[in-house]
């Protein structure tokens, strides 16, 4: 009896109901249709920007690879002054196109996410109006659940209409069954497109990050350029001699630095009783806020055709106070092309220590300095006296073991 009674009462609702539940589905799709219409014409319009800049990355690409090969001509001809600043122009060049290139795809991302925040709110949109035609129905139930059966037939004038009521239930069965299911199929879509969603947002922060990094680099490269003519004056025999005094430089610091090593062992160990010992941790010589920004031996440093980076170069202000990496003894002051101002102190244990680019000295050669003294201040901006070959304001800073340079970060506290 339970059952017939639910039976009329859906029949009475529709009695109730001035359309049919599959009317009422039609005018809600065409009101969602209609109030969905402006968000399909900008989903349109994102994709056809997206469908431009895209065009424009692979003409990027094209530009970057020739580039590219212009470089490793340039790498692979004679050291010369021209070939140096060509190299350095043609690089600056490919980081330029490689810096756009990456614009393009954040942009690109941030349009795909729109038209996808768009795509979510016009899904979102039909999953409301169809909750909002069942909720109707559902009230209609209710209210025709709280009449009679004998009302229900007499509101039939009649059989005919009564069978044909019958055929219009099947047809709200039907589609109630497929309403749960578009509900249930829409709320899975939603569910895919904001884990989408949360994926194209991460692949944004590091397309920007990136991006930070080739913007950095486009900056050393063009430092590096006004450096390079700036120490040479533009000439070439000023080229040649500063590639001169690199190999008589690497040459004679290493017997000169033994030498001082053996005379100084006993002075050097009071120093530094740490080094002494074999605890060869050094101390960073300046907070390294901004992390490094060339690494030992980096590919990437502008300056690696004329010779390897040996060291690490650690961005900072000029005049930041440079304190020695651990106690030792100041084995001089020097102004050089290639390093500018720089001291060297050696250490206890074969260790030396070389900071360079300074703006001006801060400890008096042949003399003792302890562990976080304050031994010159920072320089590096180039054109700035004392800047040597420079990617901009920072500190160089070397460690050799034995007279050759080694990675000074296997002797460095991790940057946290």
């Amino acid at each position: 009896m339970r059952l017939i009674r639910i039976f009329l009462s859906l029949i009475f609702a529709l009695t109730l109901t001035t359309q049919p539940l599959l009317s009422y589905a039609q005018t809600s799709t065409e009101e969602t249709e209609a109030a969905n219409g402006g968000l399909k014409r900008e989903i349109d319009q994102l994709n056809g920007q997206v469908r431009d800049k895209e065009k424009r990355v692979q003409e990027l690409d094209s530009l970057i690879g020739k580039y590219k090969s212009r470089i490793k001509e340039y790498e692979a001809a004679v050291g010369s002054l021209q070939n140096q600043v060509a190299l350095l122009e043609n690089r600056i060049e490919e980081k330029q196109f490689a810096v756009e290139r990456t614009k393009n795809q954040i942009e690109v991302t941030g349009l795909q996410i729109q038209s996808l925040g768009n795509q979510i709110r016009i899904e979102q949109a039909r999953v409301e109006r169809r909750q909002a035609s069942l909720a109707a129905l559902i009230r209609k139930i209710h209210e025709a659940d709280m009449v009679t059966t004998f009302d229900v037939i007499l509101t039939r004038p009649s059989l005919s209409e009564f069978f044909s009521r019958l055929e219009e239930l099947k047809r709200v069965e039907y589609e109630l069954v497929d309403a749960t299911k578009a509900v249930k199929e829409t709320k899975k879509q939603l569910e895919g497109h904001k884990a989408r969603l949360e994926s194209e947002r991460l692949a944004l922060q590091n397309q920007k990050q990136a991006l930070q990094k080739e913007q950095d680099g486009l900056e050393g490269d063009r430092s590096a350029k006004v450096s390079l003519i700036t120490e040479t004056q533009n000439k070439d025999e000023e080229f040649q001699r500063i590639l001169h005094e690199l190999r008589q430089e690497q040459q004679s610091t290493a017997d000169r630095l033994a030498n001082l090593q053996d005379r100084l062992k006993d002075k050097l160990d009071s120093i530094d009783t740490a080094l002494a010992r074999g605890d060869v941790l050094l101390n960073w010589p300046l907070r390294a806020l901004k992390g490094i920004s060339a690494h030992f031996h980096d590919p990437t440093y502008p300056f690696r055709r004329l010779f390897e980076h040996p060291g690490v170069d650690v961005p900072t202000g000029v005049g930041t106070p440079v304190r020695a990496a651990a106690g030792g003894y100041v084995a001089w002051n020097k102004r050089g092309k290639q390093y500018g101002n720089y001291v060297m102190l050696v250490h206890p244990g074969g260790i030396a220590t070389v900071y360079a680019h300074l703006t001006r000295f801060g400890a008096s050669p042949d003399s003792y300095v302890e562990r976080g003294d304050i031994i010159g201040y920072s320089g590096g901006r180039p054109g700035d006296p004392g800047a040597g070959l420079s990617t901009g304001p920072h500190l160089h800073f070397e460690v050799r073991q034995n007279g050759i340079p080694v990675n000074p970060e296997n002797f460095l506290a991790s940057l946290e």
